[in-house]
């Protein structure tokens, strides 16, 4: 069979997929049978004709049809796998789980189809299938409902052809492939891209599969299809999408283990709209803008100096200006004075501070795993090198190749792991494969530990490949930092040192075949490496490699998330085809600079913080509302601040600023090492994190995924904010700032005007000063108003 695709080009130069909306016919209905949707079946041998008819137009295409006469068993590893995947019987809610369900276990997607075969075949004494009556079989009367089934009628949909493989299987005898069966090579879906415009809202795809032997055959209806955006597009299961509303989606599209995606855009264009050509500050708005204007979005006007000082300060460095350095900025009249502040401010010591605290939160900074002397070790090293712009490339070298202990080389505690059973350990290289794919290359790898990744390219092969880099690691306590039994005071707990080291033995086997598995980078061919090299040296050099097609894309889309609050592939850290990044070209171009730069991470920020498109207002114009994923617009919802930030904005704000055990006083939330900052007594020294940060969702530092931390709006958050014992506790110290105000002896009005540049990094409007005033007036007591 064969899914035919019609495409009408028009005048202006668009195209529209006209596959439901034409008259198909063969010449020859004894030869080939079309359906409404474009399915062609053959039916005889023998050559023939298509017409299309789509309105005044028309087209013949010749058809030859060869081997009806010599018909070929149904393939049980090409064909009928392919059904169970398309009706989900093998997908990870059903029989697919690793338990199976209702006593039917099969491979997860058909991954292992030699023993999906003796399950259908053999277990449950061979019940599920009847060699002398297919009908009968209960695998096809179960997916047909004909006979209660928890999944419901799996093989009963708009798609017939999986019924149908299902059926012929089962009635040839229920046969398996021969040795000879030619491998599946490459997955080619058609069209691979398409931009169309509104009212043309359907577009059907064509999927063919590719074999070692030359040979090309159409599975559409055979292929899963899936959906990167709900809200942009839909897709049923014959491969025919439908585009809701303007924007971009990657259509999955998953056909046994190989998985290729189709690109759409959709375009409602507005006959009033009307680009407004804003100016360009680099490269960055360029990309936006091109995209923006592209999708009729057009972008909000620039921000205010208020909300620009603001943005800056706590964007690079995680703190409130001054209500003096607020004065200073809206006074200036310098045409370049944003950019000004953006070069003082990544000068800032704030800015190593806030940076390393970014990344320590994925690196896993936690006293739990590293001990306290670790984490300060740990945080000292990174902020180091972020203040001295170090090449990011050589910080991440670094990291992946450290040895010796934990605490004098603090790179090293990277490699470290939870405590087992009370004793430090180093991870295991499964872990560490995970890390730093995840890390350096924002691709979640966990997936295919077990299996094939269900939603990419990533095979069980790639994911151990990953692991060997890491298999020859080992660890050992560090005599020498042992520390004492001894508690001379009770927020020093007994600290334990790991030695890494690697030994030149330890190897990872496939857990399906046993096969050795050498070290390879994903993405990049297998290297040669000496059998008395460090592994992880080769890897380090590999991944930083300017041919890493990831690093570089990884690491610039982290920075812009940190930014706009929204990564340009989004999660930050999940690159994959069926999540497609939001600008392509946008992406592209911020690594090139950054490979250009020398791995410089300040460049990136320096570039970004100064574009028009970070400068843009949150206020909607234009249509542009709903967009929350073009930029075109600043996301106030995704930048929320952080319990970090939060806390020290209070603090500021109130001039109370919050002790932390162990610490100097005036310490920001952001210079800590640890997450954990409240000594809570016992007999051993116990830690626990502040339950404001807590409260706001701050992370436990337990995994590498920026998903960790949770800001999203609920009542308990908002109940915190309102009379929660740290904010009431701020507002009611008597040396706060507007207890110092007071003292002062400042006017009613120039402390409101104080209080408002120290909160909100702008003076009041008349209207405020004059209602709080009022409130003032009114009051008995000026403090507690």
């Amino acid at each position: 069979m064969r899914q035919i695709l019609v495409t009408g080009r028009y005048s202006d130069g668009s195209e529209r997929d006209l596959t439901h909306f034409c008259e198909l016919q063969a010449e020859s209905p004894d030869l080939v049978k079309i359906s409404r949707g474009g399915l062609l079946r053959p039916q005889a041998t023998g050559e023939t004709a298509m017409v299309i008819q789509a309105g005044e137009r028309t087209a013949r295409v010749p058809i030859i049809v060869t081997d009806v006469d010599k018909p070929q068993r149904v393939s049980f590893r090409h064909e009928f796998i392919a059904a169970l995947n398309v009706a989900g019987c093998n997908a990870g809610a059903c029989h697919g789980i690793p338990s199976g369900r209702g006593g039917f276990k099969l491979s997860l997607r058909g991954y292992d189809p030699a023993a999906d075969y003796i399950e259908l075949t053999n277990s449950a004494l061979g019940r599920r299938v009847n060699r002398f009556d297919a009908d009968a079989s209960l695998i096809l009367k179960k997916g047909m409902g004909q006979i209660p089934h928890a999944g419901g009628p799996r093989l009963m949909s708009v798609n017939p052809v999986p019924q149908e493989i299902v059926r012929a299987w089962l009635a040839e005898g229920v046969h398996d492939d021969s040795a000879e069966l030619p491998a599946l090579t490459r997955v080619e879906v058609l069209p691979g891209s398409r931009v169309q415009t509104a009212p043309a809202r359907w577009q059907q795809l064509a999927v063919l599969a590719h074999f070692a032997d030359g040979s090309v055959r159409d599975v559409t209806r055979l292929t899963a299809f899936s959906t990167s955006d709900d809200n942009i597009a839909s897709v049923d299961a014959n491969g025919l999408v439908e585009m809701k509303q303007t924007g971009e989606a990657a259509i999955l599209c998953r056909y046994l283990s190989i998985i290729e995606c189709a690109r759409l855009t959709y375009l409602e264009l507005q006959p009033s709209f009307v680009w407004p050509n804003p100016p360009e500050h680099n490269d960055v708005d360029r990309h936006v803008f091109a995209k923006l204007k592209a999708l009729n979005l057009s972008p909000s006007d620039l921000c205010t100096d208020q909300e620009f000082v603001r943005r800056a300060y706590l964007d690079l460095c995680a703190i409130l200006p001054t209500p003096d350095e607020c004065r200073a900025f809206l006074n200036d009249t310098a045409s370049d004075k944003r950019a000004k502040l953006i070069d003082s401010l990544l000068e800032r010591s704030e800015f190593a501070d806030y940076l390393a605290y970014k990344w320590l939160d994925v690196l896993r900074s936690n006293r739990l795993t590293i001990q306290i002397k670790g984490s300060h070790a740990y945080r000292q090293w990174l902020r180091s090198h972020i203040e001295r712009n170090t090449p990011w490339n050589e910080v991440v070298s670094e990291l992946l190749t450290a040895s010796g202990s934990t605490f004098t080389n603090p790179p090293a505690n990277y490699f470290r792991g939870p405590y087992d059973n009370g004793a430090p350990v180093v991870q295991g290289a499964q872990n560490l494969a995970e890390s730093t794919a995840q890390l350096f290359f924002g691709i979640r790898l966990q997936c295919a530990k077990c299996h094939n990744h269900p939603f990419e390219r990533w095979t069980q092969d790639d994911y151990h490949h990953m692991a060997a880099w890491f298999a020859q690691l080992k660890a050992q306590p560090d005599g020498e930092n042992l520390g004492s039994p001894k508690q001379p005071y009770p927020w020093q707990l007994r600290e334990n040192a790991l030695v890494i080291y690697t030994d030149g033995s330890g190897e990872v086997t496939h857990p399906q075949s046993g096969k050795l598995m050498a070290p390879k980078v994903l993405g990049m061919p297998a290297p040669i490496i000496s059998p008395d090299a460090d592994r992880r040296a080769v890897l380090a050099k590999l991944v930083t490699s300017p041919e890493n097609p990831y690093f570089a894309r990884a690491t610039v889309n982290r920075i812009w998330f940190h930014l706009l609050g929204r990564g340009i592939v989004d999660p930050p850290d999940d690159f994959r085809d069926s999540n497609p990044s939001a600008n392509d070209a946008l992406l592209e171009a911020l690594a090139r600079e950054f490979v250009k730069s020398n791995y410089d991470v300040k460049h990136v920020v320096r570039t970004i913080a100064n574009s028009r498109t970070y400068q843009l207002s949150s206020h909607a114009k234009g249509g542009n509302q709903t967009d929350e994923k073009y930029f075109s617009h600043a996301l106030v919802r995704r930048k929320r601040l952080t319990a970090e930030l939060l806390l020290d904005a209070i603090c500021a704000a109130t001039g109370d600023p919050e002790k932390f055990t162990g610490m100097p006083e005036g310490t920001r939330t952001v210079q800590l090492p640890d997450g954990q900052v409240i000594y809570t007594g016992g007999r051993y020294a116990s830690w626990d994190r502040h339950p404001f940060l807590k409260a706001f969702g701050q992370p436990a530092r337990e995994a590498v995924c920026e998903c960790e931390r949770e800001s999203d709006l609920n009542i308990a958050r908002a109940l915190e904010m309102k009379n929660g014992a740290f904010v009431l506790g701020k507002l009611r110290a008597p040396e706060n700032r507007l207890g110092q105000l007071l003292a002062k002896g400042l006017s009613d009005s120039d402390i409101v005007t104080e209080l408002f540049l120290a909160t909100l990094s702008r003076p009041p409007l008349a209207d405020e000063t004059r209602s709080v005033l009022e409130h003032v007036t009114k009051a008995d007591n000026k403090r507690t108003a």
